[in-house]
């Protein structure tokens, strides 16, 4: 079956993490240990909750705070600083681009109902994106096989019909258990190598025959 989607998760693949430093200068002013304030926010019952929807960004990072000891106001500088540290891969961009030639392109990803917004106005890349499916949104994440059955009712499409890429190891198992063709994301470059058989088919074509 030929692919006629390709679908890209968004932290992890699209953004990534740039300057850490921002966690460093919390820490040291919390008190906490290095990694601590990543796993505070990231680890925890309470983002499991903010990525299904059953409280939404704002509530996040009031929350969050409050766990720290911190006011509602510090929690908004604490949010600003943190999402300062995603960066887009000009690399993975660079692919998402040169799929849409090809294919239809749309993003799965969990995270909270901010990112949609997130996309567009900071980061300046939703209108890459045909659909972008929301953990947030939609009530589920990843890897629970619900929220890929809705990202193909709204493509309209079969599993055998998509390649699903992300950096999660148990994401990209489940999307292979409903049949979706997949790639590991293990960086940008291995990556362009995954994806160069269906972006540049010629080629491809053309290196078999001269191996024969």
């Amino acid at each position: 079956m030929a692919i006629k989607a390709l679908v890209f998760d968004c932290g992890g693949v699209l953004l990534r993490n740039g300057d850490l430093s921002p966690y460093r200068r919390w820490e040291e002013r919390l008190g906490l240990e290095t990694g601590q304030l990543e796993h505070h926010l990231w680890a925890g019952d309470l983002w499991r909750q903010a990525e299904r929807g059953t409280i939404g960004d704002a509530e996040f990072w009031r929350r969050a705070a409050q766990e720290l000891g911190l006011g509602e106001e510090t929690a908004a500088v604490l949010r600003a600083d943190i999402w300062k540290t995603w960066e887009v891969d000009a690399r993975v961009l660079a692919l998402i681009d040169r799929a849409r030639d090809r294919y239809r392109v749309a993003m799965l990803t969990n995270t909270t109902d901010a990112m949609e917004e997130l996309l567009a106005e900071r980061y300046s890349v939703a209108d890459r994106f045909e659909v972008i499916v929301n953990s947030a949104r939609v009530g589920v994440a990843k890897p629970d096989a619900a929220i890929y059955e809705e990202l193909l009712r709204r493509l309209r499409l079969d599993a055998g019909d998509v390649l699903f890429i992300d950096d999660r190891a148990e994401n990209v198992a489940a999307a292979a258990s409903l049949g979706m063709h997949v790639a590991w994301f293990l960086g940008a470059a291995e990556l362009e190598r995954q994806l160069e058989p269906y972006l540049n088919p010629g080629a491809a074509w053309a290196a078999e025959t001269h191996e024969e």
